[in-house]
């Protein structure tokens, strides 16, 4: 079983990039990665809308939703899982396609499972051989499916191995036959732990104890021991976060060292044009102000959209590589939108109706009269009447009626 990060803790392993709306370029944190967009929230209802077809996952009572069909599943714990397993009450993050509508997930992380009861306290008893731990006297069985873990890394428990009478523990349950089912088990701290989270410069490194320097200049000793973990090989000048146990003496003991890596600054630009040219590596876009020409590197992950081609309108995410140049991340055909149609208001006789129907293309006068059945029409007009038709006209000139009145 597989230690519990927070859902906090777990979507920022998926980071999104905050595109600016403006065509300037700013560095925004993000990884090598394309952008990727999730949505994470509680199953409100899992239906199949039709015969043979995928999932519609729903949340916040069908507000939000996502299509699952043919999406990968697995709990947060590693244990693999399908579509079937995804239920009402289930917190998940889901990974999506942005390019599709409705919207698709590739890939469902069940973070926790539906839990019919929370309640958190000490360990009354731990059964190994059952699998089972009691807290408050409720006895809740665990399986290949509950999620162990804690507040901090080193700190949570890796399964029920790790976990002591004694302890304070927060516990999801749901009923399963007659038993309790764990389905989450967060180890709080022990009866003595009381934890301390440090941040600071590494001032000097010694065999049982290192110095830091904090935010305000003071100094702070933590000892060093068989149980300290250290990640990230810090050394003296590194920014690294603690996390010690205060001991009887005082003193404090780290349980955790970790080496601080701000992420990598990754500058992106969105741009708009007209393609000039399309290669199998770059394509040349002229800017839509007018300017020099721009060229875009294009890769196997670059998105094409709307299958552009040369004199269209575009618009291009575009990430900035080592080098400098340009990689595009999106390239998406520009929406080109349709004739302009104006009110209009005439008279005119009619010639002709459309036969055997009310609705239809009437020609009053000179101009052909699009009839549906949300036009009013007043009078009973026949052939030969003078009619007052008001409506839109289109630019070939066809009218589509939204009154007509015979005069």
């Amino acid at each position: 079983m597989k230690l519990f990060r927070s859902s906090l803790l777990i979507s920022a392993l998926v980071l999104l990039i905050a595109v600016p709306a403006t065509a300037d370029m700013r560095g925004v944190p993000a990884t090598d990665e394309r952008p990727q967009a999730t949505i994470e929230g509680t199953i409100t209802s899992v239906n199949v809308p039709i015969v043979g077809g995928g999932p519609i996952v729903t949340l916040l009572g069908g507000l939000v939703a996502f299509d699952a069909t043919g999406a990968a599943v697995r709990y947060v714990n590693g244990h693999a899982a399908t579509t079937d397993t995804l239920a009402a009450g289930q917190r998940v993050l889901a990974l999506l396609d942005p390019a599709t509508s409705p919207l698709r997930a590739t890939t469902v992380v069940i973070l926790s499972d539906r839990a019919d009861v929370t309640f958190s306290g000490r360990v009354d008893a731990v059964d190994l051989g059952a699998g089972t731990l009691t807290v408050l006297g409720f006895t809740s069985k665990v399986t290949d499916r509950t999620v162990f873990g804690g507040p901090f890394e080193g700190l949570g428990a890796k399964g029920l191995e790790d976990v002591r009478v004694g302890d304070m523990v927060f516990v999801e349950a749901k009923a399963g036959e007659g038993v309790l089912l764990a389905t989450k088990v967060m180890k709080l701290g022990a009866p003595s732990d009381s934890v301390r989270r440090i941040h600071g410069t590494v001032a000097s490194i010694g065999e049982t104890a290192w110095t830091l320097t904090l935010a305000d200049g003071s100094a702070l000793t933590v000892k060093f021991g068989a149980e300290t973990k250290v990640t990230g090989a810090p050394k003296v000048g590194d920014t690294v976060d603690v996390l010690a146990r205060p001991q009887s003496d005082g003193s404090l003991l780290a349980v955790a060292i970790l080496k601080s890596v701000p992420p990598p600054v990754v500058a992106f630009e969105r741009f708009e044009g007209a393609v000039k040219a399309i290669g199998a590596t770059t394509w040349t876009i002229a800017p839509k102000g007018g300017g020099p020409d721009r060229s875009f590197a294009v890769d196997g992950e670059t998105k094409i959209l709307g299958s552009p081609a040369v004199g269209d309108g575009v618009g291009v995410l575009a990430k900035k590589l080592d080098d400098g140049t340009w990689l595009a991340v999106i390239i998406a055909k520009a929406m080109v939108p349709g004739p302009a149609r104006t009110e209009v208001e005439f008279e005119g006789v009619v010639k002709s109706l459309s036969p055997g129907s009310p609705t239809g293309v009437w020609i009053v006068g000179e101009t052909k009269v699009v009839v549906t059945s949300r036009t009013v029409v007043r009078g009973e007009p026949k052939v030969g009447d003078t009619v007052e038709v008001e409506g839109l006209k289109s630019p070939d000139g066809v009218v589509q009626a939204s009154k007509i009145e015979k005069l």
